[in-house]
């Protein structure tokens, strides 16, 4: 396996108050490498922020709303040769994180996802987001000749120096399809560790489907044509 330096973990938040905290301490006991966690707060108006501050993480206040605008801004501050991008609604099985590193430095590969959807607890996606991440999944497999089971993940970790060779523009939820789109067009290796995705416990989703899903197919049309 490569060696790892340092691993700079991105978590965007927006009104996290009840998972944060739990976040941040879990990624400090599991992580086996030497690592930051960088937070980027879309001004919430809970008290995330102190609670972030209570757990001596790094803390970017970002005035401009946007899951993409929030991680492209935690990985202008990162500082690892490896950057972990992951939630802090509680969703994702943090525990996971070694395997998806380890994977992603076994396999030469670019970039890991976590995929999630033959791990879903009870309650944890409906039928509206799982039918929708199929059919995206789906159609980036066959316009990017890819064999991924969950396109839509925000669990994954990625080379630093991957992402210094492509311009992200996306500003929203499409960011994510933007990044599989610009690194299979790369030539880059994409691979899944499977894991798990448990219900939502705190706050609601911010995800808005209809506005989120005409983004995704725009990029992924797009991508195909410049």
């Amino acid at each position: 396996m490569s060696k790892i330096d340092m691993v700079s973990v991105v978590i965007p938040t927006l009104n996290e108050a009840g998972t944060i905290g739990e976040t941040i301490k879990t990624i400090r006991k599991v992580l086996r490498y030497p690592h930051e966690i960088i937070v980027v707060d879309g001004n919430s108006t809970d008290n995330t922020r102190e609670i972030v501050k209570k757990e001596n993480c790094r803390l970017i206040v970002e005035s401009k709303r946007g899951y993409g605008v929030a991680l492209k801004t935690g990985v202008e501050h990162a500082k690892g040769d490896v950057v972990v991008m992951v939630d802090g609604d509680g969703t994702y099985e943090i525990k996971d994180i070694n395997k998806l590193l380890e994977a992603m430095c076994d396999e030469n590969a670019e970039l890991c996802l976590g995929a999630r959807m033959n791990g879903l607890y009870d309650k944890s996606m409906d039928v509206t987001n799982f039918l929708g991440n199929k059919a995206i999944t789906f159609l980036f497999n066959l316009l990017y000749r890819q064999r991924l089971v969950d396109s839509q993940s925000g669990f994954r970790v990625i080379m630093r120096s991957a992402l210094e060779k492509v311009e992200l523009k996306e500003e929203d939820m499409a960011f994510a399809t933007e990044m599989l789109v610009r690194f299979a067009k790369k030539g880059f290796k994409i691979i899944e560790v499977p894991t798990s995705y448990k219900p939502r416990v705190y706050g609601k989703s911010k995800l808005k489907r209809v506005k989120a899903g005409l983004e995704i197919f725009r990029v992924l049309i797009r991508g195909v044509k410049d």
